[in-house]
């Protein structure tokens, strides 16, 4: 039973959000569209993982949990936990391309692409060790006893690795429902009560991952992004308020919803909370009360009174003005 599924990759959309923004001759420019690729690799390889668990069917009472962000000692996320009587098992996918090579001497990866270019990463022994540490500390609070199991997933089964770890389990997709019935073959380690707390533990104490706002989060400054309402016809930041919406000056599209996504991108990238004059600026805009209707239009939370008033967004707003704006688009 699927307890929680794949979260909204929320990183990946501020990511892009931030490139689209950043001029190209940013200084950091290059390292964030850098962080886009990493990101969206890795959102593909947990969307991959997930469907693993959506394809096959498991023996037993068993519940999974996918993007599992919780607290002990420290902060962790695991990208899957299969959770039985037989104990806990994390499943953490790395979608890396390339040979891949394991230093004796050192805890890294090096992973060598068909062009020849050679990077490093930390070695996924360390994460998983970390987060089966973490999440040992995490059921030892609850006077929970569960044996912890692990293993690393990478996507492609044609890839090659030299030099292996013997303390890393790896994984190929096709080959964890295999991994899984063999630690079902295990005596049981806890009765179906225990399981039943266990589950309700772990849903109670996770908590969804709030990135926002990145540029507090990767040390840029606001003033370095392009403010304006983007046009996705010519992918520009010169739309002005007309009747019927937004129209760009440099390519003459219209667009009724477009000051949505430039006012997610100021929660993302800016700030949590914003005021009308602070609207005005990012959108170019003039009138005040043009910029109260949009901001009533969208039923954005706010506190205060006239000037005073403050619209705020968490991650749950968030989430809401983004499936918003994509209904609109789509409609």
């Amino acid at each position: 039973m699927i307890v929680k599924t794949k979260a909204i990759p929320f990183k990946l959309i501020g990511l892009e959000a931030l490139v689209r923004r950043l001029l190209k001759s940013h200084p950091r420019y290059t390292e964030m569209e850098k962080n886009v690729r990493i990101t969206r690799a890795g959102v593909r390889g947990e969307k991959l993982l997930s469907s693993v668990f959506e394809k096959y069917h498991f023996h037993g009472e068993h519940y999974i949990f996918h993007d599992l962000n919780l607290q002990s000692s420290g902060l962790f996320q695991i990208d899957a936990l299969f959770v039985s009587t037989r104990g806990a098992v994390l499943l953490e996918m790395k979608n890396i391309a390339g040979d891949i090579y394991f230093p004796e001497e050192r805890n890294q990866l090096v992973r060598t692409l068909d062009n020849g270019q050679v990077d490093m990463f930390e070695c996924p022994s360390v994460q998983l060790e970390r987060n089966k540490m973490l999440l040992e500390d995490w059921f030892h609070e609850r006077n929970l006893s569960i044996p912890v199991y692990g293993a690393v997933v990478f996507p492609r089964p044609q890839q090659i690795f030299e030099n292996t770890r013997n303390n890393l389990k790896i994984l190929f997709p096709l080959e964890i429902p295999v991994y899984l019935r063999k630690i079902e073959e295990n005596p049981p380690s806890l009765d179906a009560i225990a399981l039943q707390t266990v589950v309700h533990e772990l849903s109670s104490a996770h908590r969804e991952y709030n990135p926002f706002p990145l540029c507090h989060t990767y040390k840029i400054h606001p003033n370095a992004l392009q403010t304006g309402v983007y046009c996705e016809n010519c992918d520009s930041y010169g739309m002005i308020p007309i009747h019927k919406g937004w129209g760009c000056k440099r390519c003459g599209a219209i667009d009724r919803e477009a000051h949505r996504q430039a006012l997610l991108d100021y929660f993302m990238l800016v700030a949590p909370c914003m005021k009308n004059k602070d609207v005005r600026r990012f959108l170019h805009v003039e009138s005040y009360d043009k910029v109260r209707r949009l901001l009533t239009s969208m039923s954005i939370p706010f506190s205060g009174e006239r000037r005073g008033r403050k619209y705020c967004a968490g991650l749950e707003e968030i989430e809401r003005l983004w499936i918003d704006g994509r209904v609109g688009h789509s409609s």
